[in-house]
């Protein structure tokens, strides 16, 4: 098997759009600090793994980044082809058929260059990576072929001659002269107290100011030349006509040489490197990460877990952020978690959604252990406002949304469910929940489900209920545990808080009878 992609073992999809997911579980807000806005690097984080030898490949990858000391020379890769981008398109675009071979020569350096220099930092980690590997298989296979090889001698002999022509452009009796020096007049001309060529400014009394550049060396890697050093051009081109020649036989036999699979690879590779910078950075925050086993015999589990866009939006303001732990036990399907309100239900739905997400596409994620499965999916459903354009009243939007979502859903997919029909009625709200639970459940999807429904933890064996707690004083610790909630201490958070006791409500309404 042949490298195709640091994403995938075959090239992947491309064309999708932003999941969903992305704006219930907060991604958007992460990605925006990892892509720093970049939105052709953003789209890289929507290309989803079709399996989990995908994930595994691409994890794999990630662990050589970040241990193998490949993060530099990758880096360096990509940046030495954007260089070698700009000489392609100044190749493309120039008009003077000199600077096109010029143009090609330092191209091909550069491509050549860059690939050899990756090939030895990949040979040097020694990767444990299949990607990896691949990679260093198809970088020894490219620079070892007789015909790159054959291209990079005479880009490099090309290149070595240019950079080693010394033309003196000087102003004598009325006229200008161009010469060719070797190095002997070369200094002898360097030993002259005044130099005999003229200077620029001597030249602009000459020529038309207002149509003429700066002077520059007409065989350097500038875009296009003036009409004067085109001139200068044409009298060097007598002079030394073979380099002319072997430079427009490069370029007409060496002018197509990319291969996709690395124009790909200097893209693709910002998906992990945004990542890494990212990482980097939040660890020097005191943040934690980890890399998830995905280990299928075992439990979904996870410790230390917390919710990574809180995290990031609690470290600007200087609040810490409560992590977890969690496991589905082996008849486990779905949580049902309950508890008082602003107890930490939602964020830690949605800290286990990222969970799911990250490990789902390759990479660390914010826990200090975790052990997660593969699933072909992850669907969301969180409480939305009613629709004042449709008229659907906020249940029939749920019931909308949740329509496609039951009806699409595969065998294995994750799914994360917030405060469904809040609207209806206890009974009726109840029954539908246990609907949704059970089609979810018997497609053998894994979730979570938020509510206020304590009846919802008994709807099969599959489902295991979950509670957000309070401390000793009753105030909400954003600790989710699995076991019953106390709802008489839920009841008498919420009557502290909103200030419903009876010395509250009788000192209130003595003050509205004062007023009257």
């Amino acid at each position: 098997m042949g490298f195709v992609s640091i994403l995938d073992l075959k090239e992947p999809i491309k064309g999708l759009t932003e999941p969903v997911f992305f704006l219930d579980l907060n991604i958007d807000q992460i990605l925006e600090k990892v892509t720093l806005g970049n939105r052709r690097i953003r789209a890289y984080y929507e290309y989803f793994p079709l399996d989990a030898e995908c994930s595994e490949y691409r994890r794999l990858i990630y662990r050589d980044i970040r241990t193998k000391g490949l993060y530099e020379a990758l880096c360096s890769y990509v940046e030495n082809y954007t260089e070698f981008r700009e000489q392609e398109r100044k190749k493309k675009e120039t008009r003077s058929d000199v600077q096109k071979s010029v143009f090609n020569i330092y191209a091909i350096k550069l491509y050549t260059d860059n690939l050899i220099r990756l090939c030895e930092a990949i040979k040097a980690a020694d990767p444990g990576s299949e990607g990896m590997t691949l990679l260093k298989d198809y970088l020894e296979d490219t620079i070892s072929a007789e015909s790159f090889t054959a291209m990079r001698e005479k880009a490099c002999t090309l290149a070595a001659e240019l950079e080693g022509l010394n033309v003196s452009v000087s102003y004598e009796k009325g006229r200008i002269m161009v010469d060719i020096l070797d190095e002997d007049e070369e200094k002898a001309k360097d030993d002259e107290d005044k130099p005999s060529y003229a200077t620029y400014e001597e030249f602009l009394t000459f020529f038309d100011k207002e149509n003429n550049e700066d002077f520059v060396n007409p065989f350097a890697k500038v875009f296009e030349l003036t009409s004067f050093e085109q001139e200068v051009v044409k009298v060097v081109s007598k002079r030394i006509p073979d380099w002319f020649k072997r430079a427009e036989k490069l370029y007409d036999d060496c002018s197509q040489f990319e291969d996709d699979c690395y124009s790909r690879l200097a893209d693709e590779l910002a998906f992990y490197l945004s990542f890494y910078d990212f990482e980097v950075k939040m660890k020097e925050c005191g943040m934690i990460f980890c890399e998830p086993d995905c280990n299928e015999s075992e439990k979904i589990s996870a410790e230390g877990l917390y919710d990574l866009a809180l995290s990031i939006v609690n470290h600007d303001k200087g609040k810490p952020v409560v992590s977890n732990d969690f496991y589905y036990d082996n008849d486990d399907l779905f949580f049902v978690l309950t508890g008082p309100n602003q107890g930490g239900k939602t964020t830690f739905a949605r800290s286990l959604g990222q969970l799911m997400y990250f490990s789902k596409i390759g990479l660390d994620v914010a826990a200090v252990k975790a052990n997660v499965h593969f699933f072909t999916d992850i669907l969301t459903h969180f409480s939305v406002e009613e629709s004042v354009e449709s008229g659907r009243g906020k249940l029939m939007e749920e019931l909308v949304r949740l329509s496609p979502m039951m009806k699409s859903s595969g065998d294995n997919a994750f799914v994360v469910i917030n405060e469904l029909f809040t609207t209806a009625a206890n009974y009726d709200a109840i029954i539908m929940g246990k609907n949704v639970l059970s089609h979810f459940t018997e497609k053998g999807c894994h979730g979570i489900y938020v509510t206020h429904l304590k009846e919802l933890c008994d709807t099969d064996g599959h489902v295991a209920g979950l509670s957000a707690q309070l401390d000793e004083n009753g105030i909400q610790n954003f600790k989710i545990l699995r076991k019953s909630v106390a709802y008489e201490g839920i009841a008498e958070n919420q009557i502290k808080k909103y200030k419903l006791d009876y010395a509250s409500l009788t000192e209130r309404l003595k003050g509205i009878m004062n007023k009257g």
